[in-house]
């Protein structure tokens, strides 16, 4: 059986680059405001400073997979291999993968849908990360409820799609049918 490969949409790739040059740009006009007090002066510059570190990683991300070109994910007979995001934890084999749910996280301006993927042993994949990704890995668990999380934002295929190809993989795993 021919292995499931996912890239990222270049088209969605190219919005996030264009809007994180947008915010980046607004990032460097807030720091050229002159507001007349201190205060409010400093409050501005570490706004201004935290968009521009952010936005310009989202960007150099997002300009980094239109360039060298990847599959954001794999779904093999082995298991699944993700690296859809910034912080993706690689392979994971299918005997530590125990379900997979698609989660929606709203805020009063968004919502964002991800494939929370659930591990037998999370804290497997944490140790094998460093300390800054590991902090992000938490932060994702304690808002989704998964350590795993892979969002549909860049990806080419629908999380609904992609969900039914791990369950099809993980049960024939999991019966011992051969691929």
């Amino acid at each position: 059986m021919e292995p499931i490969v996912v890239y990222q949409s270049r088209g969605k790739l190219v919005v996030i680059l264009l809007g994180s040059f947008a915010f980046d740009v607004i990032g460097v006009l807030m720091l050229a405001q002159h507001p007349a007090s201190m205060g409010a002066k400093t409050i501005l510059t570490v706004k201004a400073v935290a968009a521009i570190s952010f936005f310009s990683a989202c960007g150099l991300f997002a300009l980094y997979r239109l360039l060298w070109r990847k599959p954001a994910i794999r779904i093999d007979s082995e298991g699944l291999t993700d690296n859809a995001s910034a912080s993706s934890v690689g392979f994971i084999p299918w005997s530590d993968i125990t379900g997979a749910r698609i989660v929606v996280q709203s805020t009063r301006r968004s919502r964002q849908k991800f494939l929370g993927v659930a591990l037998r042993n999370p804290n497997d994949y944490l140790a094998r990360c460093g300390p800054l990704t590991r902090l992000l890995f938490k932060a994702n668990q304690r808002l989704t409820g998964y350590l795993v999380n892979i969002p549909q934002a860049a990806l080419s295929m629908r999380l609904e799609a992609l969900m039914e190809h791990i369950e099809f993989y993980r049960q024939r795993s999991r019966d011992g049918k051969s691929f």
